[in-house]
């Protein structure tokens, strides 16, 4: 592999990421210097990887782009370092799936109920297409019908009264509120445990 250094300026740094087998190397001695550098490379690759003092890389993801692009980013990196550590997508849609029953559970939802076990499987549907966001009621919900045997508005019906028996009930919220929520927290899980894993 070759190796490569290079100054960055205080002007703005055109990072250009030419060969994935050679390192690189930014000095940078200014704020301003960083600050290009970083924002440089987001612009290129939509994510930095930032290596802590005892080895553990922490990811840097550009949410500029929105919240779609960004939950992809995370999708295809965890996928990528689950790939290569576990070379089993069952593994992977595992890990993923207990990421999100840890965020129910701390959101207080009761496992038994079914409402509870739609968002479980919807949140990970976002996991797998962010862009189904775009509308709940006409893409989202649809992905449950066939597996739960149950209308869009059934659907609705059963995580509202999974949401009022929560634990943690507090606040009234709407169903999509819930669900963006559930899925911000479900990719922090997914981060925070990878930081705290050999992965």
């Amino acid at each position: 592999m070759n190796s490569f250094s290079r100054v960055a300026s205080g002007e703005q740094s055109s990072y250009k990421h030419k060969n994935p087998n050679e390192y690189g190397f930014y000095i940078a001695c200014d704020d301003r210097a960083i600050l290009n550098c970083v924002n440089s490379m987001l612009l290129n690759n939509g994510m930095v990887g930032i290596s802590s003092a005892d080895g553990k890389v922490h990811y840097l993801v550009d949410g500029r782009r929105g919240r779609e692009f960004a939950a992809n980013q995370v999708n295809q990196k965890v996928m990528s370092i689950t790939g290569a550590d576990r070379r089993s997508a069952h593994a992977d849609d595992a890990y993923v799936y207990y990421a999100i029953e840890t965020t129910l559970k701390k959101n207080g939802f009761d496992p038994t109920l079914v409402g509870t076990q739609i968002l479980r499987f919807l949140i990970y549907q976002l996991f797998q297409d962010p862009s189904l966001l775009r509308g709940v009621a006409k893409l989202l919900y649809p992905k449950a019908m066939p597996v739960f045997h149950m209308s869009p508005s059934q659907v609705e019906r059963n995580i509202r009264y999974a949401m009022k028996r929560r634990a943690k009930g507090g606040e009234e919220t709407r169903v999509v509120s819930m669900i963006n929520r559930l899925l911000d927290a479900s990719m922090e899980e997914v981060f925070r445990s990878y930081g705290r894993s050999e992965y």
